[in-house]
């Protein structure tokens, strides 16, 4: 049996509420041990329903779920919990009301009252799916957690546990890597045939929305969907052919100070973990990756900067990645010269008072932050590049 909340199992949050500071849902399923017996809190002013979704490793047979929901003297007394599968939409599992300080709910097929799961004494109240629910339950991949009542204090749980095995839907390559994660090694190694009948499928939510192809970059558009940085450096390339301001491509909404494209961080963590934990595999071969290094795409060309901590641009220019005012639009001025040095570049970076200089010339300009034509500071955030390709 394997509680598939451990961080050794990579479970993720996916939905939380806003929270008390240092009581945020992320302690329910963190690495510290300081943090998890934290526990979680709900914010003050957020009143019950709350809901809190965890995204599982693997689709799971469930034999029982262990909630621990008092919090100092924060108590809940009503919960209600859904699962589903991976494209599934969510099924309710159990749903109750209880005075103790925490609750079982687990498969009546597996235990009884005179049987229950390990974990169960007098403080708990043990209770049981619903029978109706058992295909869900046996191959859950998502679990979601709704605190409906509470006993005069914010919602709140200090340890949630999902005990289970893998689902019998899951590929042996998956179930030998979940048993491998949890330091169960003595697990029976596959065939070549067994691994040539594994299954490969790049998720939905990894493929690019316009292209549908692996992102090694996500943005998220102001209209929701996400798309690659090299997507959307040439859909900005082509509007600035016919003089048009960067847009977004789904809606045509023109990007502003306020409505603009944001680096997904989370899902691109997602994606380089996918990457990592398929490397293995044939089909990721020829995908692309990004690691320490920082591509800038222009004109179907690669430009590759490597990342040198010693040097004072580079990090400016790694650090600016997250801000999407940093993607790479091609601006038509006067001139592509250096405005101290009067060398033609191809790429100029551009400070807040809009003179313009070569790499080399910024360089020396960044250790004081003073334009050296006016005289004015300026923050390095701040620092746009400009290209003329």
């Amino acid at each position: 049996m394997i509680n598939f909340l451990d961080p050794k199992l990579l479970p993720k949050i996916t939905r939380k509420p806003l929270c008390t500071e240092t009581y945020e849902a992320d302690n329910l399923i963190s690495e510290s041990y300081a943090d998890k017996i934290r526990g979680f809190i709900a914010f003050p002013s957020i009143k019950p329903p709350v809901e809190i979704e965890f995204d599982l490793l693997c689709n799971v047979n469930i034999s029982h779920i262990l909630l621990n929901t008092t919090v100092g003297n924060q108590q809940c007394t009503g919960i209600e919990i859904f699962a589903k599968a991976s494209s599934d939409e969510y099924i309710s599992l159990a749903k109750a009301f209880y005075d103790n300080q925490g609750l079982i709910l687990c498969n009546a097929r597996k235990y009884s009252k005179s049987q229950p799961p390990l974990g169960y004494n007098e403080n708990i109240e043990l209770r049981f799916f619903k029978g109706i629910a058992h295909k869900t339950f046996m191959n859950a991949k998502c679990i979601k957690i709704v605190i409906f009542k509470t006993k005069k204090s914010v919602p709140c749980l200090s340890r949630v546990e999902i005990w289970g095995t893998p689902s019998k839907t899951c590929s042996k390559k998956t179930i030998e890597t979940v048993y491998k994660l949890n330091n169960r090694p003595n697990i029976p190694k596959l065939t070549n045939s067994e691994v040539e009948k594994d299954t490969f499928e790049i998720p939905n939510d990894f493929k690019d929305d316009l292209t549908y192809e692996l992102m090694t970059i996500p943005y998220t558009l102001p209209c929701g969907k996400t798309i690659d940085q090299t997507t959307l450096d040439k859909h900005v390339e082509i509007e600035n052919s016919f003089s048009r301001k960067p847009c977004d491509p789904f809606t045509g909404k023109k990007f502003t100070d306020t409505l603009k494209p944001i680096l997904n961080v989370a899902l691109k963590s997602r994606i380089d973990m996918f990457l990592l934990q398929n490397s293995h595999r044939a089909e990721t071969f020829g995908l692309k990756r990004t690691l320490r290094t920082v591509i800038v795409a222009n004109n179907n060309k690669c430009q590759k900067l490597d990342k040198n901590p010693k040097d004072d641009l580079d990090s400016l220019i790694q650090n600016a990645k997250s801000d999407p005012s940093f993607v790479s639009f091609n601006v038509s001025r006067e001139s592509n010269l250096c405005n101290l040095c009067k060398i033609t570049c191809d790429y100029l970076y551009e400070i807040p008072c809009k003179d313009v200089f070569c790499r080399n010339c910024l360089l020396e300009i960044c250790k004081n932050c003073i334009c050296v034509q006016c005289d004015k500071l300026f923050v390095k955030s701040d620092v746009k590049k400009i290209d003329f390709s």
